[in-house]
């Protein structure tokens, strides 16, 4: 009797736990917080919120990990980007990527096996015109990079341009793969990117370029061309190129890199993406950071250098 009593007291809780649990089930489905798909407005939850970053930073990195590398729809990073796990899984396995820093380094600035890539004022003639093609990838060659190496540039996550204004630069002369590391210094160390005081190197080579010189464009030559003044609006206010438009860099910027998707739209909402746009400011790395962000939206992009 003692055995069948037990035996029926455990079908009990079984019973009860069982309905606990679909009872749970069918309370989160509607709206599922922490599930991708799982009802309206659901997101992955993943450890990005545990190490601080904001709401929005983390869904839009962990959006980009679950899309492909040539962007898709709803995908809110640039395919030109890559976040700093998907770096560190590559170094862990045949070191695809070549990484060069491009800032101004400071305490351990390098992530461990990067090279150092200074351009400002390498690649600027002492007029401030910008060097021709084949001698700025003479200064690549110099540095260890082809034009066939798969290529990660990082600076300090847009501060002062120099990151985006590398990747135009190498988009100038034609590089093919070529990415920028999204984040700022601690979201890379923790995803597990280790850093050091200094920079490794890489045997001289021959760079090759293929340049795009349609990118560049000069005064004289803006006809038909929408003009973006890159600086504050105060600056744009004391004087501009006439038929300019202020778009302030710091509106395209955001907390990992660029600002979202629907930012960026309001900021060119008074642009004609089928009309070729030139981007100014007195200081090329700013302005750098606008053009970057119009090529991220698809918008056929240019540099207004004038010396």
């Amino acid at each position: 009797m003692n055995l069948m009593q037990n035996y029926r007291g455990l079908l009990s809780i079984l019973g009860a736990v069982l309905a606990i649990a679909a009872t749970l089930t069918a309370a989160a489905a509607p709206g599922c917080s922490s599930c991708v798909g799982g009802g309206s407005g659901g997101t992955w939850s993943s450890g990005l919120a545990f190490i601080g970053a904001s709401a929005e930073a983390t869904t839009r990195i962990d959006t980009a990990s679950m899309t492909s590398a040539t962007g898709s729809a709803g995908d809110m990073r640039p395919s030109s980007m890559i976040i700093a796990r998907s770096l560190y899984e590559d170094q862990l396995g045949d070191n695809r990527y070549v990484m060069a820093y491009v800032g101004a380094p400071g305490d351990e600035s390098y992530i461990e096996g990067s090279i150092h890539l200074p351009l400002d004022p390498e690649v600027f003639n002492p007029d401030g015109t910008l060097k021709s093609p084949e001698e700025i990838a003479a200064i690549f060659g110099a540095a260890g990079i082809s034009e066939d190496d798969p290529l990660v540039i990082y600076g300090d996550s847009f501060v002062n341009g120099y990151d985006t204004f590398a990747f135009w630069v190498m988009k100038y002369l034609g590089h093919q793969d070529v990415l920028l590391l999204e984040g700022t210094k601690g979201g890379r160390q923790a995803a597990g990117l280790k850093f050091a005081a200094n920079p490794s190197s890489r045997d001289p080579v021959t760079y090759n370029p293929d340049p795009n010189l349609d990118l560049l464009a000069l005064p004289g030559e803006l006809e038909g061309l929408q003009l973006v003044d890159a600086r504050t609006q105060a600056d744009y206010n004391a004087g501009h190129l006439e038929g300019a438009i202020n778009i302030d860099y710091t509106r395209v910027r955001g907390s990992n890199g660029l600002a979202t998707s629907q930012a960026l739209a309001q900021a060119f909402s008074g642009l004609d993406k089928n009309q070729k746009v030139a981007v100014s400011s007195i200081n090329g790395g700013l302005a750098s950071i606008v053009w970057y962000a119009l090529y991220s939206q698809g918008y056929q992009g240019s540099l207004l250098m004038s010396g």
